[in-house]
């Protein structure tokens, strides 16, 4: 007998990396998920090739849930590993809810989350906890660590596309970079940190209103942080003047950057279609936010 769990996917809409240090972010959960099927065995085991991380990061979350290992993974994803829409995340998220299946109990999201926070410290080393909250939870949600994830208000109807570079962003190299960065030079970072910080504001308003030219603005002044800390390539700044040559009212890096992903903001359903099909190399799918 199978006990099966899920997790969705995410994109950070404003904040990526800062969120780490303690400033505010938001994300967004994506209509696509990770499902996790565990079976009863004499120790842990896989039905998939899988590397030292991951293994340590399904050990921490089985033992936490279920009180031990002994069980064999199957995972199936809608979405790739390492392009910045929460996959480790999604995965620790279905691994806690199949667990306690096999528990014989259920978990509530805010339950999930923290479970899954366990499983993402074996990835990441450092990580915020926005990517599982939004794993467990999803919709569109203000995040700042230590504290509960927050509902925004979503005044309109918000049409996006992601396109992944095909390059995978290590996470845990990046994070440690930036946050070298934020060592190093306190006052440079404590500026960009104070602009990201207004960036939030505005966006939170954006939201709020339904205003996607506004937001999609905001999203373009993002990148712009992101870039100066050195997380873009050339194959994200290649996909980016793609959309915005094609009607896209802003994109930016979403995750830790230096490949993964970018998330694009179209005016409509149409326009959305337009951009992903220009963008069809990249696996580009669009999805709805209202």
């Amino acid at each position: 007998m199978g006990f099966e769990g899920t997790g969705y996917g995410k994109a950070i809409l404003i904040g990526e990396h800062f969120v780490v240090h303690g400033a505010r972010g938001i994300g967004i959960g994506m209509p696509r998920k990770t499902t996790v099927t565990l079976e009863k065995a004499p120790s842990l085991s896989f039905s998939f090739e899988c590397g030292d991380l991951l293994k340590e990061a399904t050990r921490r979350v089985l033992e936490k849930v279920a009180g031990g290992t002994g069980f064999k993974v199957s995972v199936t994803s809608e979405f790739p590993v390492s392009a910045g829409m929460g996959w480790s995340a999604s995965y620790c998220v279905a691994l806690a809810r199949a667990a306690a299946a096999a528990a014989g109990r259920e978990l509530g999201d805010r339950e999930a989350a923290k479970a899954a926070f366990e499983g993402e410290r074996a990835f990441h080393g450092n990580p915020s906890g926005i990517d599982n909250a939004l794993a467990a939870h999803g919709g569109v949600m203000l995040f700042k660590r230590g504290r509960e994830p927050e509902p925004l208000a979503v005044g309109g109807k918000f049409h996006f596309v992601i396109a992944n570079s095909g390059k995978k962003g290590p996470t845990k190299e990046l994070v440690g970079k930036v946050s070298s960065i934020r060592a190093g030079n306190p006052s440079e970072y404590g500026a960009l940190e104070e602009a990201e910080e207004w960036l939030i504001g505005k966006a939170i308003e954006a939201l709020a209103r339904g205003d996607a030219k506004a937001l999609g603005k905001l999203m373009d002044e993002n990148n712009e942080l992101l870039a100066r800390l050195g997380l873009s390539t050339p194959i994200i700044d290649d996909i980016r003047g793609v959309a915005l040559e094609n009607g896209a009212l802003g994109a930016k890096i979403t995750g830790a950057g230096g490949g993964g992903c970018v998330l694009i903001l179209a005016p409509d359903a149409g326009k959305a279609g337009e951009i992903a099909d220009k963008l069809g190399k990249y696996g580009a799918f669009g999805f709805l936010i209202e």
